[in-house]
């Protein structure tokens, strides 16, 4: 049986079109998130409203990506899904309506500007936090029998699941700023320029703390972020879009600063995906372990790659035909 970074082939294409439509989705609706955060720290009406149509053509295509991340996960690994989802009712939840009330508030924030800005950065908040609190509660891992969730549901509400949820909080609104620096105008873009290097220090410094915890959570993290051939790739990376970020903001590029500061998340995406490989319900269920049979695992592949390539087109298309500056 054919092979690929040691599984058997169909479990390792099943695994990255999990991975791919999460880091996608990450890059895209994290952006918007952000950007949605942000909104909380605009003076003025204006401002606001110019990030409301930045986000207005595209966040719904953005989410597309999220549903196909749930769909890998439900049909390519069912037990793996049974057991988060059994752990995480509560932050799933939550995400699931605070993303309903950012796209609410997006699509109707002319009929009431004030009230609906409110709701987009609650719900974009809101929608940040749950991710965090899910991405943390994987890493802290999970308790099951190999079957089923054995724990009580309220361990993501501890330590280190609240820190990740913070930390991603602070590297969405990165992106965010990224965001605005490449479509705003006037003060938007110019206080977005001024709080970038500030924001990335801050961001880059609770990442690197969720690194060292998560170090002293598993003694498998800590082999896995001390072997070179992982932690060597990604630190050279984020060496390389932290000076692409810096460079373009000095320069006044206006889409390269979001394009280092995507290399980095990028970076800080793949080097998690590394430390838990090849755990699907960390560390206790291996991708061998929960995939589905594999006549499920052929028929759910194709589907993907029809609908990926469908769905990246879109985006495409959508970020080419709204390209430009929102005055």
């Amino acid at each position: 049986m054919h092979e690929l970074i040691g599984l058997p082939l169909l479990q390792a294409l099943s695994a990255a079109s999990l991975v791919v439509s999460l880091w996608i989705y990450v890059l895209l609706d994290g952006t918007d998130l952000g950007a949605g955060m942000l909104c909380a720290l605009q003076r003025d009406e204006a401002s606001r409203h110019k990030i409301n149509l930045s986000l207005l053509p595209i966040w719904d295509g953005n989410e597309t990506w999220l549903v196909l991340a749930v769909g890998s996960l439900f049909g390519l690994f069912p037990l793996a899904y049974a057991i988060i989802l059994s752990a995480l009712y509560v932050p799933v939840f939550t995400l699931v309506l605070a993303l309903v009330v950012r796209g609410m508030a997006i699509e109707y924030r002319h009929y009431a500007p004030r009230l609906f800005d409110t709701l987009l950065v609650t719900g974009s908040l809101l929608a940040t936090l749950a991710q965090g609190v899910i991405a943390g509660s994987l890493i802290q891992t999970i308790p099951n029998d190999g079957q089923q969730f054995t724990g009580t549901g309220w361990e993501w509400l501890s330590p280190f699941p609240l820190f990740c949820a913070l930390s991603l909080v602070a590297v969405y609104c990165l992106m965010g700023e990224g965001w605005l620096i490449w479509r705003g105008t006037g003060e938007l873009l110019h206080r977005a320029r001024r709080a970038t290097p500030w924001l990335a220090a801050i961001a880059l410094l609770l990442m690197v703390g969720v690194l060292f915890w998560s170090m002293h959570l598993q003694e498998t993290w800590r082999l896995h972020l001390h072997n070179p051939r992982i932690w060597l790739p990604f630190a050279g990376a984020v060496l390389a879009g932290g000076a692409l970020m810096w460079f373009s903001l000095k320069r006044g590029y206006h889409f390269l600063p979001l394009a280092g500061i995507l290399v980095l998340v990028s970076s800080g995406f793949g080097a998690l995906v590394f430390t838990l490989f090849p755990w699907i319900v960390p560390a206790s269920i291996s991708i061998p372990q929960a995939a589905a049979p594999p006549e499920t695992q052929r028929f759910l592949l194709v589907s993907f790659a029809l609908l990926a390539p469908v769905t990246l087109l879109y985006n495409t298309w959508g970020f080419r035909l709204f390209s430009g500056k929102i005055r």
